[in-house]
């Protein structure tokens, strides 16, 4: 493998907020009538995404010469060649108050809604706390188990940060079969994110550090969770052996435990230290690198939900895995 890849005031937060009445993250886009009413909105959208805690950290690394990882590049296998795997179906998230706050001191507002932070009015109040997200995302507790997952993963992490190229290398295919018998499949990536649009990707992979919750890098609707392993590139959506969608993001890591009894996704302080599973994301939402933002697309991933609607995204999660690194 060899890749050379490009991603591709407060006084006023309250009523930028108040009209935002739909999440660009729930996989379903809302119906605006009035042409001045979507403008207005999509204004506001802006202003947060403009007010994404990286933007600054992310323009100093934009045209910057890779940075190799210290004490070498490290190589990375996984693989699953049997088992199960979880399906996540679109549901409310709990809001952990650790890392959303509280309505009179919240956290995690800026950036692209869901795939960043959330704004206070998309988030459920009662008894002076926050609840749970008004809409269903990728991130919550509902879920389908699959057949016959497999898995493999060969990848390289080179570069140290994000930068102009990378010496990042990722290779990824993963596979699982629905009640029917027809067989999904996410591949990736011949194109790594090497710069991130809202939050640092690393070069494209990242080993040994914390992402998502508190940290802002990924959504804060994920518990923060130690990650061994993690990777942003693009790539492809199949059914039954046909592309069905791309070029698509996608998302992996290899992170510490965190899930619950039931397979409820868990706050901070419920995560499983020592145990590990890998999970898999092709979000509804695509970057545009040119505008440092994410624009709402769904995933056309073939999979019909019991309403008669189609998963608009892939999150699914591996657990019988094999894990090799080893230092070049």
């Amino acid at each position: 493998m060899n890749s050379t890849n490009q991603y591709v005031s407060k006084q006023n937060i309250w009523s930028i907020l108040s009209v935002l009445v739909f999440l660009v993250f729930t996989g379903w886009s809302q119906t605006v009538n009035a042409q001045g009413q979507q403008e207005r909105m999509q204004k506001q959208i802006q202003m947060l995404q403009e007010m994404a805690p990286y933007k600054g950290y992310l323009k100093a690394h934009m045209n910057a010469q890779p940075q190799e990882l210290l004490g070498g590049p490290l190589e990375v296998n996984i693989s699953q060649n049997s088992g199960g795997v979880f399906v996540i179906l679109p549901s409310k998230r709990k809001l952990d108050p650790q890392v959303f706050g509280t309505p009179d001191m919240p956290r995690a507002i800026a950036g692209t809604p869901g795939i960043n932070g959330l704004p206070p009015m998309a988030r459920g109040v009662q008894n002076g706390q926050y609840t749970e997200m008004k809409n269903p995302s990728p991130f919550g507790d509902k879920n389908v188990v699959m057949a016959n997952g497999k898995l493999n993963i060969e990848a390289l992490d080179a570069t140290a940060a994000d930068a102009s190229e990378t010496g990042d290398e990722v290779q990824f295919m993963a596979s699982w079969e629905d009640q029917e018998g027809n067989t999904y499949e996410v591949r990736c990536c011949g194109m790594l994110a090497t710069h991130g649009v809202e939050f640092p990707t690393f070069g494209g992979v990242v080993t040994n550090t914390i992402l998502h919750g508190s940290t802002r890098i990924g959504t804060a609707l994920m518990p923060t969770e130690y990650t061994y392993f993690a990777f942003w590139g693009m790539g492809q959506v199949r059914k039954n052996g046909e592309v069905t969608d791309q070029p698509r993001l996608i998302h992996g890591m290899l992170t510490e435990y965190v899930r619950k009894e039931g397979y409820e996704l868990a706050f901070d302080d419920e995560v499983t230290p020592g145990r590990k599973h890998l999970h898999l994301m092709v979000p509804p939402m695509m970057p545009q690198m040119g505008e440092g933002k994410f624009v709402h697309k769904d995933v056309a991933t073939g999979f019909e939900l019991p309403n008669g609607m189609e998963l608009p995204f892939w999150h699914v999660m591996f657990e019988n895995l094999e894990i090799n690194a080893s230092r070049q």
